[in-house]
């Protein structure tokens, strides 16, 4: 609502941001505010250090033009990874809510 006298206003405008803090807080663990407070910071250096890095590491074995196309893309879906992973090893999440 915010945004609307700025933006366009359309429906779903807001399903990127949903979907990340979704994943944040299963990383975290669900009903943890400490837990998703270090999980947004983990997701965003995780997904900005794969936006710089992994293009050019991807040069070392790929043609110039296929690692500028498939960097980007796969450093998006590094979170989703990270998601996967956690949620392998740890169900609960990183710092889940002690039973009280």
């Amino acid at each position: 609502m915010m945004q609307a006298p700025i933006l366009t206003v359309q429906i779903g405008m807001g399903e990127n941001i949903l979907i990340l803090a979704f994943v944040v807080i299963i990383i975290g663990g669900i009903g943890s505010i400490r837990g998703a407070f270090l999980a947004s910071i983990f997701a965003g250096l995780v997904e900005t250090v794969g936006r710089a890095y992994l293009p050019d590491l991807f040069k070392l074995v790929l043609s110039p033009s296929a690692a500028s196309t498939a960097g980007p893309a796969l450093s998006s879906m590094l979170i989703y990874l990270l998601m996967a992973i956690v949620l392998v090893l740890r169900p609960e999440g990183l710092f889940p809510v002690s039973g009280k």
